[in-house]
């Protein structure tokens, strides 16, 4: 009997031990990475990834990622774009690609398709003229019309749409339209370097709330989060209402939606990206809880289930500690750190399926690690 015991307890220490480790894979390591993104583009049911460095934007084939394809060469740069997301822009089932660089206009290159996919040079579409420089792009349907639209900041504030953040819907005509339909929702409030958005509900009226974290200097004011409240359905080209949920919070970059504490009511979480440590929000009075106090310039932020217990959790790298870290919600929003990487910088971590067997997965965009990489969820 004592010896079935100990076997039983080492079984079950070794699970727990498995149930931790997640598998690093390289997808690149040729330069400073600021933005990667996963979509199938040949149908195989794999993902693949398209990341911009080098002055390029490049798509690497899953599975073993040998194969570099070059979508678009910026005249004369070196650098890459700092932030993308992929949408199905046309219509035609495909997902394209948009992105931009932290000082330019901001663009969309279109799928050719399958068979034309992997031969490279995507054309290239303006999304707006007058952005002159961003840092985040984010999908959702802000409009509820069953389209996802890209909620895109002004980070130039001297220039373009100056401290201002809108939301564009896809013109009807994608391919020949001089630029996306530009709706400001932050006209001049988003003042001292916003960062990353978030888009939920939060007051439950079917509208999603817009938030994001403002990073101070060397931009003037800054260091606070907050959220713009949606104005329904008689007024989505109307004014949206500013709230302030904390200042002060030197080097907040992010913020993303999630019932948190499963009151079923949508909180905020948060990060300092360029500061230090994680957090969220309580709804409805917005009180303050930290998840990771120590972690720091964690830039990347991602919420979802990815122990699929039915709540949701956190993850994070922090380029100036250099930790992958995944944030277990133990419930009602207590959570435990696991750290998955000590040695990895990243500027972008997206929760995907990378390898399609159903549990969620991290890509990470390196930044001064100068490379990709994505972290195999062990769950079964």
């Amino acid at each position: 009997m004592k010896q079935i015991l100990c076997a039983v307890i080492s079984t079950a220490l070794l699970s727990s031990t498995q149930a931790q480790t997640w598998k690093k894979h390289v997808v690149m390591e040729q330069g400073h990475c600021n933005t990667a993104v996963a979509l199938d583009v040949n149908n195989d049911k794999s993902l693949d990834v398209i990341a911009s460095f080098n002055g390029k934007i490049s798509l690497f084939m899953a599975p073993d990622w040998k194969q570099e394809i070059i979508l678009y060469r910026f005249m004369g740069g070196t650098g890459g774009c700092i932030h993308s997301a992929v949408l199905d822009v046309d219509g035609d089932g495909d997902q394209d690609w948009a992105g931009s660089l932290s000082t330019g206009n901001p663009f969309w290159l279109e799928n050719p398709g399958k068979d034309e996919a992997l031969k490279g040079a995507w054309t290239p579409r303006m999304i707006d003229h007058d952005i002159t420089g961003i840092h985040c792009l984010l999908t959702s349907d802000i409009d509820n019309d069953g389209k996802e639209d890209l909620i895109i900041n002004n980070f130039e504030p001297a220039r373009g749409l100056y401290d201002s953040m809108a939301w564009f819907s896809i013109p009807k005509e994608p391919l020949t339209a001089k630029q996306w339909d530009r709706h400001i929702f932050a006209q001049g409030d988003a003042r001292g370097g916003s960062h990353y958005m978030g888009a939920g509900d939060i007051d439950g009226d079917g509208w999603k709330e817009i938030a994001v974290g403002a990073k101070g200097a060397p931009f003037a004011d800054g260091n606070w989060f907050a959220y713009w409240t949606h104005p329904g359905v008689n007024g989505v080209k109307g004014p949206w209402k500013k709230t302030i949920l904390a200042e002060n919070q030197t080097g907040a970059t992010s913020m993303l939606p999630g019932d948190v504490n499963g009151d079923g009511k949508v909180d905020w979480v948060a990060s300092r990206g360029h500061g230090a440590g994680v957090l969220w929000f309580e709804n409805p009075g917005w009180q303050m809880h930290t998840i990771d106090g120590e972690i720091q310039s964690p830039h990347s932020l991602t919420v979802a289930d990815h122990d699929q217990d039915g709540d949701l959790d956190v993850a994070s790298c922090g380029y100036g500690s250099e930790w992958v870290r995944w944030y277990e919600n133990t419930g009602k929003g207590v959570f435990k750190t696991h750290t998955l990487d000590s040695g990895q910088q990243s500027y972008d971590l997206r929760s995907i399926d990378m390898d399609g067997d159903g549990d969620l997965d991290l890509l990470n965009a390196g930044r001064g690690t100068r490379n990709v990489a994505w972290y195999e969820n062990p769950l079964k």
